[in-house]
């Protein structure tokens, strides 16, 4: 089957590749075959789990669009949604007494501003467009591999499986963070139609919701076994666990349905398969660091993916310092004294020097580098869906399972003998994931919750509190003033470079 190709844009890869692809004359019939449209997505895959988070830092960037292609929530995104968070000291945080000023708060001065009253837009219109990339892209081979002349069941559903969950499960996040929770008619814009160059408008979410989980649910009903070697999202476990995720947000929402509760039970239940959760100090550390190697590492037994975006040498984080120099970013005292004294986390995610804590959450160790990791599933999250599931239903089981999670963190604990189940398992997710990706945010916004913090006007050194209430139009990210979606264009096969790899094999 052949197609007519427009070729929009040469892109090519800097770094070691010397032999980039022979590009065809504008506006001639090309036939993609299989092989072509793996290596497109392979290329993604490649791009997902090795580009780096600061634009032409690796060696062999992935370009598409005109635009740098990685895993679009990259470590600096991830410090921005932190900073909307109560998780972390604001009045120190863009500490600046260091040898390098970027390795401190200085470096995100213009997202403090902007978020430390919840008005962010450089943050949300960078994270959008970057998210944008990656969809574009996907469905670009979608359509693709609709077309090829040389189809087999075996390579169709690994492929597909992989980019319409990896596509979901990025709409889903950007549905959450840029639509209103109480507000049906407004969810995000978006199409799958990779000819499409205008964005359409909104969706409502109870549409989106059902679009969404019916692509991740069609492809559970594949009949392929994924690739272990190069399969990332086509993974049983990781699409029960995003649908977990899915209908626990879902369920307080303007698209809330009856059976989001038990369906958040069931896919956290089905995902975790009554596997264990951290329970030593080595375990809880692990979460956050990489073997000192060049090797990317996926998914493991914590049911966590890991991106090892640079792909060579140190990373210190920025802004949190390093361990052998100085540490920089302090936590809230509100969320310190969350902790129980023995916590394992509380030795894991901090460090008190000198009478003040600081956060080493995020700190590489003697055996372990950071290696820009991005956890995104895992057994702690899915046992406290479960648990918070069975509690809104009034289920048994809700008190068994947070006291299993507890004692695994608190050495000696006892069992919990209060009254509010719901808000003690609460009270966990923001202690367990604290400063990880979007959780401890996505929690404040679907629980309404309303805060008051202090921070520093940065102009005039000035102490300021700054309150968001439950239900806040804040709670809802700004859309770009030009959020056509742009990305998802007419490209091909043709618009990318090799990358020097005969096939993605991340292990």
């Amino acid at each position: 089957m052949k197609k007519n190709i427009l070729l929009v844009l040469v892109v090519f890869l800097c770094g070691a590749c010397s032999d980039f692809l022979n590009m065809p004359p504008k506006n001639t019939k090309v036939v993609y075959t299989m092989e072509d449209v793996r290596g497109a997505m392979s290329t993604l895959l490649f791009a997902t789990t090795s580009s780096s988070y600061c634009k032409g830092y690796v060696s062999s960037p992935v370009m598409f669009n005109g635009e740098y292609v990685q895993y679009p929530f990259t470590r600096r995104n991830n410090v921005s949604s932190i900073l909307y968070t109560n998780d972390l000291d604001l009045e120190n945080f863009l500490f600046d007494d260091f040898a390098n000023p970027s390795r401190g708060g200085q470096n995100f001065i213009k997202e403090y501003g902007e978020i430390k009253n919840w008005e962010g837009y450089l943050f949300p219109s960078d994270l959008w467009k970057e998210v944008f990339i990656s969809i574009g892209y996907i469905n670009m081979v979608l359509k693709d591999l609709e077309n090829v002349p040389d189809y087999n069941k075996t390579d169709y559903e690994r492929i597909a499986g992989e980019g319409r969950v990896m596509r979901a499960y990025y709409l889903l996040r950007l549905n959450q963070l840029f639509a209103p929770y109480d507000k049906n008619d407004y969810g995000i814009p978006f199409n799958f139609d990779a000819d499409v160059v205008q964005g359409g408008k909104r969706w409502k979410q109870t549409d989106l919701y059902k679009k969404l989980i019916g692509e991740i649910t069609d492809v559970l009903e594949y009949e392929t076994v994924p690739e272990e070697s190069w399969n990332i999202f086509f993974n049983k476990r990781i699409m029960y666990a995003i649908l977990a995720q899915t209908y626990q947000f879902k369920a307080g929402s303007c698209a809330a349905e009856e059976e989001d509760w038990s369906k958040a039970e069931f896919y956290a239940k089905e995902a975790r398969k009554g596997a264990r959760v951290e329970s030593t100090i080595d375990e809880q550390a692990e979460l956050t660091t990489v073997p000192l190697t060049k090797s990317t590492t996926k998914p493991h037994r914590f049911a966590l993916l890991r991106f090892s975006l640079y792909a060579y040498g140190g990373n210190d984080y920025a802004p949190w310092g390093r361990p052998e120099q100085m540490l920089v970013q302090r936590p809230s005292k509100e969320l310190y004294d969350l902790y129980d004294e023995n916590d394992i986390r509380r030795e894991v995610y901090f460090k008190e020097i000198d009478g003040k804590v600081y956060v080493t959450k995020w700190q590489c160790t003697d055996e372990h580098d950071i290696n820009d990791v991005h956890i995104l599933f895992r057994f702690s999250d899915l046992l406290l869906i479960e648990a918070e599931a069975l509690a809104r239903q009034g289920k048994d089981g809700a008190l068994d399972l947070l006291n299993e999670f507890k004692s695994s963190k608190i050495p000696g604990y006892s069992g919990y003998t209060g009254s509010d189940i719901i808000g003690e398992i609460l009270k966990e997710r923001r202690k367990e994931f604290v400063y990880e990706e979007q959780m401890n945010w996505l929690d404040m916004k679907r629980t309404g919750a309303s805060v008051s913090r202090t921070a520093k006007d940065e102009e005039t050194d000035e102490i300021k509190t700054y309150t968001l209430e439950g239900n806040d139009y804040r709670y809802t990210f700004p859309l770009p003033a030009d959020y056509e979606l742009r990305h998802p264009s007419k490209k091909n096969l043709n618009d990318f470079a090799d990358v020097c790899i005969d096939d993605y094999n991340p292990l």
